[in-house]
């Protein structure tokens, strides 16, 4: 029998709102943003709004541009892997089709769709080139299995002004399938009011990354998963509210000289992936050795403005600058030289003291950079990088004691950190 995980998603963050609520009223933002973007996918046909699936960079501000409602399908595999029993059917029946080595996120998707258990079925379906091969292996198969318009981007490796161009002109016929799909003509006015609001989400998002290089830094490693909704919702009046409170808190912190882990040792760097299935794990590096996630590899640090929405081809321009900026894309599809610099302005600027290479095995091709990215941090930041291979969706392949063990031996052996003494 088929499930519908849209919805069932809306409850369960209704339950953890409803508890929060009580517990911890004070951390409510937090899970309001989530209750918006999941509510909002469900009821997009109910008030009806067209419903668009997509993977990829896919440009948001378009799509908001013509009142309808965009879905990440990554969102779905990031919320489902902390609960093994619930995410392993579907990579277990996306691997009947595909290899074993196909990202867990991508394997999620497809075996959802295979089930068809999202409960939901888009009015489109938009996709892109990367971030990878395993996108690239099941986002087409996905096309086939909901059989409804699709429009595919062909995001190009340059990351030049031919390469902007290049893309743009593909947002051109995207606006023309839009047209197309949703029976309106693009509304440049729309699209004025949802630039400013990506504008003024991105500057925000600019100065919470900004005070993350304070110390002690002053936001906890959890909100950089979190602001990872920041690829399914940018544009979207509740992602601003999210980083308008977001950046309230930290400023506040900053400001008082408060810290998010009362005694911070260590600045800790994850230099590939956020480990999906478990965001516990960064509560217990804060608890365990006073080591913050201060900024991870593929994190929100940078972002592209909009100058003249009245300029047509300038706001594309701009688009495709976007969707070529947005994590992991700014650091995994692209040169190598790309993912070193990303890296190396990490180490520079938040003042990082350890450094750990987090290798989803999903993101198999980030590894052929792996050695160059490590040498790069050994020789100009004198610091040993700890790797762990792992999977950040489907904790079969390995399990968190098992990398915490890892974690426990580098830190205590390599780093020399002893941990804090616990709180009874």
């Amino acid at each position: 029998m088929s499930k519908n995980l849209i919805s069932e998603t809306c409850d369960q963050v209704d339950s953890i709102l409803a508890y929060m609520s009580k517990k911890a009223p004070d951390s409510l933002w937090m899970f309001e943003v989530q209750k918006a973007y999941w509510d909002h996918i469900r009821d997009a046909k109910k008030d009806g709004k067209k419903l668009i699936f997509f993977g990829g960079p896919a440009p948001l501000e378009l799509i908001y541009s013509f009142d309808a409602v965009p879905f990440f399908l990554d969102m779905m595999p990031t919320r489902l892997a902390s609960n093994t029993e619930e995410i392993s059917p579907y990579i277990d029946e996306a691997e009947k089709y595909v290899p074993s080595t196909v990202c867990g996120l991508d394997k999620t998707e497809l075996g959802i769709a295979l089930r068809g258990d999202y409960g939901i079925m888009p009015d489109a379906f938009v996709y892109c080139t990367v971030p990878c091969d395993s996108s690239r292996v099941c986002h087409p198969a996905i096309d086939k299995i909901f059989n409804v318009p699709s429009y595919r981007v062909d995001i190009p490796f340059r990351r030049d002004d031919r390469g902007y161009k290049y893309l743009a002109k593909q947002y051109e016929g995207f606006i023309s399938f839009m047209e197309e799909v949703t029976g309106k003509k693009m509304d440049w006015d729309k699209f004025a009011e949802v630039a400013e609001i990506s504008n003024k989400t991105t500057k925000l998002m600019h100065k919470i990354a900004d005070l993350r290089k304070i110390k002690p830094c002053p936001l906890p490693g959890r909100l950089l998963v979190l602001n990872e909704m920041m690829m399914g919702m940018n544009g979207h009046p509740e992602m601003l509210k999210f980083m308008e409170k977001q950046y309230e808190v930290g400023k506040y912190n900053a400001d008082n000289g408060i810290g998010a882990v009362k005694d911070e040792k260590y600045r800790v760097a994850w230099l590939q992936n956020i480990v999906w299935a478990n965001a516990g794990l960064l509560d217990w590096m804060e608890r365990e050795y006073g080591a913050i996630l201060v900024m991870d590899g593929f994190g929100h640090q940078k972002g592209v403005f909009f100058n003249d929405v009245n300029d047509k081809e300038d706001a594309l321009y701009v688009t495709a600058q976007k969707s070529m900026t947005l994590p992991m894309i700014h650091g995994a599809s692209g040169p190598s030289e790309n993912f070193i610099y990303l890296v190396d302005n990490i180490m520079d600027e938040y003042d990082i003291n350890v450094s750990m290479f987090i290798g989803h095995v999903g993101c198999n091709h980030t590894f052929a950079s792996a050695k160059m990215v490590t040498d790069m941090v050994q020789d100009k930041y004198n610091l040993p990088t700890f790797t762990v291979e792992l999977d950040s969706i489907d904790l079969r392949y390995k399990s968190i004691d098992e990398v915490k063990a890892s974690m426990s031996e580098y830190m205590e052996s390599v780093v020399g950190a002893k941990r804090l003494a616990r709180k009874k």
